[in-house]
């Protein structure tokens, strides 16, 4: 294999990535805020916050998100694990930044690390799922072979 078509099929899989795998939780993050009847630090409903949080979150999340193909392997059994736990982490953090009132909190910047963990966990698993369905990306993982 070359390393054109290597990097070819690689970049194909890290162009569809985030519009595949990401997904607005603030409506969800909100009924959490109400039944757990959180405030922000200023008395605001912590649900009213996570309204219309998706864009800010998201940015958060995918600012420093670089794909890394060095543990990408084939990948046969789906992603369904890996995105709810990146789904999960995602809502945690908007509930957390809403209970502090959009402010960088320890417990916000935990929250923020286990969601990159999470993030960057899919993404090695969902990248070598669409290496290992789709033909003409198979060429992204050199799992079996060295690269020239």
């Amino acid at each position: 294999m070359s390393k054109t078509s290597r990097d070819a099929a690689r970049a194909v899989i890290q162009a569809r990535f985030r519009e595949s795998v990401d997904r607005d939780v603030s409506g969800l993050a909100a009924q959490l805020c109400e039944e757990r009847r959180l405030l922000a630090p200023d008395g605001m409903p912590a649900a009213a916050l996570c309204l219309g949080s998706h864009p800010g979150v998201t940015q958060l999340l995918w600012a420093e998100f670089q794909p890394d193909w060095a543990d990408v392997v084939y990948v046969y059994d789906g992603t369904r694990p890996e995105q709810t736990r990146y789904l999960n982490a995602k809502l945690h953090l908007t509930v957390a930044l809403a209970a502090a009132g959009d402010e960088a909190t320890p417990g916000v910047q935990a929250a923020l690390l286990e969601a990159h963990r999470a993030l960057h966990a899919l993404w090695r698993v969902w990248a070598g799922y669409q290496a290992t369905t789709t033909d003409a990306l198979a060429h992204a993982v050199t799992e079996f072979e060295d690269v020239r």
